[in-house]
């Protein structure tokens, strides 16, 4: 019996013990015992025996097929470790019944089934917690993610989280299996880990654990044209953002300098300082003094180790930030419409080009009768043709005498263009809004199909500047871009003189002009009275662009941008605004000197020779990444892009100006050809001119309805954007873990701007002087 026993509680299957139906062995055995024994003879069988076998045969096979090599660590763990100890427990049991071992064996050399329990006490919680726990991840590696309810597996990451949380269950014995198994797992995650940060190199074995992954966004198959990023639902608990954010930067930085190594031929030597296996083994050394469990703060105190140790014996040598402040300046200048020649001279060019198409098109209508539509949409040849137009303009208008403006100017033709957005990038586009949250709302101004600027980031400057990144600046270019377009089209409609003064000519007759007089005179002052709100919202709207574009570029923009200057140029933060661009931006160090009252380039110059004197602080590229993305942050709240409803609001509001400039256009020819056909005299068939005059004058009015409404409209969510706004830049997840960290503070408020939309808006002045006009002064 004892015998049956112990093999049972091995794994094997014995007839004696095992319940099978329409046996009459089981029945016969329990006939025989008292119920106290059945049930701790159920207690050793099933609980324990068939436990162990079930535990052994799940995790033989998640050693066997599993995805996850940190999944299969701790399986093979629990059988090469715990499960043998269990079996040890077995043939304990076993030699002390056979040597007669008293605190086994009884009298008369029975062995009660008490003492045997009694031995195993404590196996069955441990046995119970590792069954569940291997039946856990075994039924996820059977499972496909169709058909989980909800659609997403367990990840290595969740079994680490579970993992860490079991040792706070309050058994001692739990702790120290759970203990022991986090000690397993997360040595296999710093294997991978090592890969990565040691080696620039994704894990060969189990990527799919790891939580950076690549992707080919340009469609090159070749290495240098894969993005890596963050997945991070595979991030472990212990690891914090920022640390993720880190070991990302790390990692991208290891890339580069091992393509560098691959095509200058030798991938070991930095120059001057110690070389990269140097730094390897130095790395090494620190991962490898952290303990388990993993704690995040000394995870994190390694990793910063590391990171600034690679930033200063190697990319402090080969990035050049000069080349990355010369990039930002030519974003702030053409992307964020610093240079306003340029803004208008694209939108110019735009508009020329789509004047050409409609041109074309008309002319293919009236000589095949085709559709216009088809030769109306633009292609990509067009759209590459315009920014080289506005460029031309550009080179036309700038003096010979501003050198920089002549170097940024030439600099950014070589790395600027505009191209069409296909669907595939518009997909893309898509899934980088789910994090940014900045839609492509006003990418569809410009032209009729949506287009995107864009600028060209070579290695090492994609290590700062990522492709997200430059889709931000793009999705707030078009929306700068498209508040000036629409300013810019109201105004030109002050142009339409035909609109605003009497255009009908003489006739040659006095008797014929003494007939007609009249009748031109009532016509005239009834258009006249028709278009006098059309005009007057025209001023509102005019008025209401050029308000909330000023508050854009002279606050916000400018601001910000000052801000993010005076953090890298610490003379600059003694004033607001930096004394000149030459002083700031080139030939800046990674280590800036406080308290210096020259330029950067000659407190770089001479931060070797002051470093007893001044207070350094060390700057490695992250914290400037993580500066400009900080600040990349804040001005699109700034700038109320990620204000979804306020976005679509001018989005429409840019729509119902097209639609009335465009009805303004038409009324103005619609009415000289009316004037003029009147002055030719009555026709014998009617061209219907004037009932077309009669149709656009109602449809400017519902115009005009729409485009009061959106005006209000935006005023009012202004005001409620203005309440909302408070505090720093930390109530949105942005504070600094380091006095020298950048930290933008939120402290455009909307109040002036609403001050002048109330106050000075040409409605309201209207209404005041009309108010004053009804006021009767006392005798």
């Amino acid at each position: 019996m004892i015998r049956e026993l112990l093999l049972a509680l091995s794994g094997h299957p014995s007839p004696l013990l095992i319940d099978k139906p329409g046996a009459e062995t089981k029945s016969t055995v329990h006939d025989l015992l008292s119920p106290a024994e059945q049930t701790l003879l159920t207690t050793l069988s099933q609980d324990l025996g068939q436990k162990h076998s079930s535990i052994r045969r799940k995790a033989d096979e998640v050693v066997a097929s599993h995805s996850s090599t940190i999944c299969r660590a701790v399986c093979s763990s629990i059988l090469s470790k715990h499960l043998a100890q269990f079996q040890q427990k077995i043939l304990d049991v076993e030699k002390d019944t056979l040597d007669d071992n008293p605190s086994i064996v009884g009298a008369n050399n029975i062995v009660p089934l008490s003492t045997v329990v009694r031995a195993f006490n404590g196996w069955e919680r441990k046995l119970d917690w590792l069954w569940r726990f291997v039946s856990k991840i075994s039924d996820e590696n059977h499972k496909d993610v169709s058909t989980t309810r909800k659609g997403k597996l367990c990840t290595a990451s969740d079994h680490l989280k579970y993992l860490r949380d079991a040792t706070y269950t309050g058994y001692p014995d739990l702790e120290e299996l759970s203990l022991d198994l986090v000690a397993v797992a997360e040595t296999a995650w710093l294997k991978q880990l090592t890969s990565w940060v040691l080696y620039g190199k994704l894990p060969s074995i189990g990527a799919t654990d790891f939580f950076i992954y690549q992707s080919n966004q340009s469609g090159d198959d070749s290495e240098a044209k894969h993005v890596y990023s963050i997945r991070s639902d595979l991030v472990p608990p212990f690891v914090e953002p920022d640390t993720a954010n880190s070991i990302l930067f790390i990692g991208r930085s290891l890339h580069y300098l091992r393509l560098q190594g691959t095509s200058g031929g030798s991938s070991d030597s930095l120059g001057h300082g110690p070389s990269i296996s140097e730094l390897q083994r130095r790395h090494l050394m620190e991962l490898s003094s952290v303990t388990f469990p993993i704690s995040p703060s000394r995870f994190t105190i390694a990793i910063r180790s590391i990171r600034l140790s690679l930033s200063k014996n190697a990319l402090q040598k080969l990035l050049p930030l000069a080349k990355l402040y010369e990039t930002l300046r030519l974003v702030r200048r053409f992307f964020l419409l610093e240079h306003g020649e340029f803004a208008l001279a694209l939108i110019s060019a735009a508009d020329e080009r789509m004047a050409e198409k409609q041109s074309s098109a008309m002319d293919t209508y009236k000589l095949k009768g085709s559709n216009t539509l088809k030769h109306v949409m633009i292609k990509e040849g067009e759209v590459n043709s315009i920014l080289p137009r506005a460029w031309g303009t550009l080179v036309s208008i700038q003096p010979l005498d501003e050198e920089e403006s002549n170097e940024d100017l030439e600099l950014a033709q070589e790395l600027m263009e505009l191209s069409l957005l296909s669907k595939a990038q518009l997909h893309r586009r898509a899934d980088d809004n789910a994090s940014s949250y900045l839609p492509d709302t006003f990418q569809d101004l410009l032209l009729p199909t949506a287009t995107v600027l864009t600028i060209r980031i070579t290695s090492p400057l994609d290590l700062f500047l990522t492709s997200v990144e430059v889709a931000t600046y793009s999705r707030i270019h078009a929306y700068l871009l498209a508040i000036r377009r629409a300013h810019l089209h109201l105004t030109k409609l002050m142009t339409l003189s035909a609109l605003r003064n009497d255009s009908h000519s003489s006739s040659s007759s006095s008797t014929s002009r003494s007939r007609t007089f009249n009748h031109q005179r009532d016509r005239m002052s009834e258009r006249f009275r028709r278009m006098r709100p059309v005009w007057a919202l025209i001023g509102s709207a005019t008025f209401f662009l050029a308000e909330f574009g000023a508050y854009l570029q002279g606050e916000v923009i400018q601001g910000s941008w000052n801000e993010f200057q005076g953090w890298f140029s610490p003379q600059a933060t003694s004033s607001s605004r930096p004394q000149s661009r030459e002083a700031v931006l080139p030939g800046a160090s990674l280590k800036t000197s406080v308290g210096s009252s020259r330029s950067l380039p000659d407190a770089a110059a001479s931060t070797s020779g002051n470093a007893n004197q001044n207070e350094e602080i060390t700057r490695d590229p992250e914290m400037f990444m993580i500066a400009h993305q900080r600040f990349l942050k804040s001005l699109c709240q700034k700038l109320l892009l990620n204000d979804t409803i306020f976005s679509n609001c001018l989005r429409t509001f840019m729509t119902d100006v097209d639609h009335l400039c465009a009805l303004m256009g038409r009324l103005s020819v619609v009415q000289q050809n009316v004037d003029f056909e009147e002055e030719l005299g009555p026709a014998e068939k009617p061209s219907g001119t004037q009932a077309e005059e009669t149709r656009l004058v109602d449809d400017l009015e519902s115009a005009r309805t729409k485009l009061d409404t959106g005006v209000t409209t935006m005023v009012s969510l202004l005001r409620e954007a203005d309440s909302a706004r408070t505090g720093t830049a930390s109530a949105y997840g942005m504070k600094g873990m380091r006095d020298d960290e950048f930290v933008p503070r939120m402290r455009n408020r909307l109040d002036r701007l609403l001050l002048k939309l109330d106050y000075t808006s040409p409605r309201t002045m209207a209404l005041h002087s009309k108010g004053a006009s009804s006021l009767q002064l006392p005798d």
